[in-house]
């Protein structure tokens, strides 16, 4: 019989449920792999990782991540110039926050309140 090995760190999903759960918990809407189009194409473009909504409404995009201490190193120049998150931001237009491991949650979570706020006052 083979051993299943404890993994060494947090995967991407666990980082999404507590952060989902965090949100969730303040009364945030928050959904989980959402399916986005791409609207040139009117094709699937991809799995968002978390979407929050105000009013049904997106409102910025959390990608998660696993990242070790040591790939966090550059995590500044990744967050910025990533491939992936700059696409994100082209095609939709919304704010997008990485969440690279649990303790970033907390910081997420007021990042998320402030862009639902200023949602709100533009209403």
């Amino acid at each position: 019989m083979y051993e299943i090995e404890y993994p060494v760190k947090q995967s991407e999903a666990e980082i999404e449920a507590i952060l989902f759960y965090k949100l969730d918990s303040i009364g945030i809407d928050a959904r989980l792999q959402v399916t986005a189009f791409n609207p040139k194409t009117e094709k699937k473009s991809c799995k968002l990782d978390l979407v929050v909504f105000a009013e049904k409404k997106a409102v910025c995009i959390v990608e998660c991540k696993s990242w070790t201490d040591g790939y966090n190193k550059n995590a500044i120049y990744r967050t910025n110039n990533s491939k992936q998150i700059r696409k994100y931001k082209a095609i939709y237009g919304l704010p997008v926050l990485i969440c690279a491991r649990e303790e970033y949650i907390p910081e997420i979570v007021k990042k998320v309140k402030v862009i639902i706020s200023d949602f709100s006052k533009k209403e």
